[in-house]
C-alpha cells in the first residue's frame, strides 16, 4: 500500500534491506500493486540473500540481484524496504537516490533503529500510526536525536490513502515508518485461523 501511495511515478527498481520472511511478504504484497523491472538485495548472510532472489525472482517474474554490499543495493533503488532485526543503521543519506522511498517495517521496539535520524529529517515522513512511531518506530529514534518532532511527520498513511493529506508532491525523499496495526494483527491471525482449520 505504501509503494502503491507514495513511489515515484514510473519507479522501477526496488531493495531489500534484509532478505527473510518479511522480505519475502514485502515482495509478493508488491508485485500485486506495483510493476518493478529489477529488485536487488543484501543481507548479512549472502548466501540467505541469494536463496532469496532466487526465489523472488522465480516466483514473482523479474530480476531479483544478491549485492554484496548494502550500498550496492540502495544506490540502484527507486523504493528501499528494509527488515532487519537489529539496531544498526542498515543505509546512509549519501547512497539514496533523490527520490526514494524507504518502507521501514523493522523498528518496532524501543530497541531496534535502521535508518539514521538526518535521513527522516530531510524526508517527508509518512507513518502508520505517528503516536507508535513515536514510542517504536525510526520517527523515536529522530526525536530522541532531537531532529525532529512529531509535528513534523506529514502523515498517516490512512490520511493520504482516504485522500485527506496529499503524499508525494514530486520527486522528494520520502520515508514511510510502519510498525503494524492491530488491525493488521487481527487480520494476520484471523487467516491463519481459518488456514489452519
Amino acid at each position: 500500500v505504501a509503494v502503491k501511495h507514495l513511489a515515484v511515478k514510473g519507479a522501477k527498481s526496488v531493495a531489500f534491506i534484509g532478505t527473510g520472511v518479511i522480505a519475502e511478504a514485502m515482495a509478493r504484497s508488491t508485485a500485486t500493486v506495483y510493476g518493478f523491472t529489477e529488485a536487488f538485495a543484501y543481507s548479512r548472510n549472502t548466501s540467505k540473500a541469494q536463496i532469496f532472489c532466487d526465489k523472488m525472482s522465480t516466483e514473482l517474474g523479474y530480476s531479483f540481484n544478491a549485492c554484496a554490499t548494502a550500498e550496492e543495493a540502495v544506490r540502484a533503488a527507486d523504493v528501499v524496504f528494509t527488515q532487519t532485526p537489529g539496531g544498526e543503521w542498515v543505509l546512509e543519506e549519501g547512497w539514496l537516490k533523490p527520490h526514494a522511498l524507504i518502507v521501514c517495517s523493522g523498528s518496532d521496539q524501543p530497541t531496534k533503529n535502521e535508518i539514521p535520524p538526518n535521513v527522516l529529517k530531510k524526508a517527508m515522513v509518512v507513518t502508520d500510526i505517528t503516536a507508535q512511531c513515536a514510542r517504536v518506530g525510526e520517527v523515536r529514534s529522530a526525536i530522541a536525536a532531537g531532529v525532529m518532532t512529531e509535528k513534523d511527520v506529514h502523515a498517516e498513511l490512512g490520511q493520504i490513502i482516504s485522500g485527506q493529506i496529499k503524499g508525494r508532491k514530486g520527486k522528494e525523499l520520502i520515508v514511510c515508518d510502519l510498525t503494524g496495526t492491530g488491525a493488521q494483527d487481527a487480520a494476520i491471525g484471523s487467516y491463519v485461523m481459518n488456514v489452519l482449520d
